[in-house]
């Protein structure tokens, strides 16, 4: 499978990117915690997840006095996952691919060595991962609960990240809002096609 462009590149350039990017241009909410330092994904990735599908989302990441949107496409199957992102002015900002082992990126050299890729996939996968999948990963202390319309990660009994689904569509509901409570920022997604390339 190629590598392609997905939207969760936008997921991280928001969250990794609300403590990453915007220090090298310009204004970080004061909210966000240590500008500076290098985030982590809270726990460790599950395996990528089939039937191979082609996905074109936009994402428009919203903090404190600022917006930005991207177009991003994702391919996915049961052995890899292959994203890139892209600016609205279609600059490519990384090439990501992950095998359910190792994770590899090619990163625009303006985009700052504090982004981390790993992110994109952690949030990637708790907005569309099947419940079971993700909790398998999740170390002791954090929890994530479903119900009608949303999921929620806590840390004991302390919330980290909300996500509501904004329309239903099945496996892959075509709109999603994340509210980073950590790190203070709102993701709203947006599914432009979904496309199963095979069974």
């Amino acid at each position: 499978m190629p590598r392609r462009q997905l939207s969760l590149v936008a997921l991280i350039i928001s969250l990794a990117g609300c403590a990453s990017i915007h220090p090298q241009g310009g204004s970080l909410p004061e909210a966000a915690p240590q500008a500076g330092a290098r985030p982590q994904p809270l726990f460790p990735l599950a395996p990528p997840l089939g039937p191979e599908r082609r996905i074109v989302q936009q994402l428009t990441a919203h903090w404190p006095g600022s917006e930005e949107t991207l177009l991003c496409v994702l391919e996915l199957d049961s052995r890899r996952i292959a994203m890139a992102g892209l600016t609205r002015d279609g600059l490519s900002l990384f090439n990501l691919t992950y095998d359910g082992k190792t994770l590899e990126a090619d990163k625009n050299p303006l985009v700052p060595e504090t982004l981390v890729p790993e992110l994109i996939v952690a949030d990637l996968q708790l907005v569309y991962w099947p419940l079971d999948s993700v909790r398998k990963q999740l170390p002791k202390g954090l929890k994530l609960e479903a119900g009608p319309g949303i999921r929620r990660l806590s840390d004991d009994g302390k919330p980290l990240t909300e996500i509501h689904y904004l329309s239903a569509d099945g496996a892959w509901p075509k709109a999603a809002e994340l509210l980073n409570l950590q790190y203070h920022y709102r993701l709203t997604i947006q599914t432009v096609s979904y496309e199963v390339v095979s069974e």
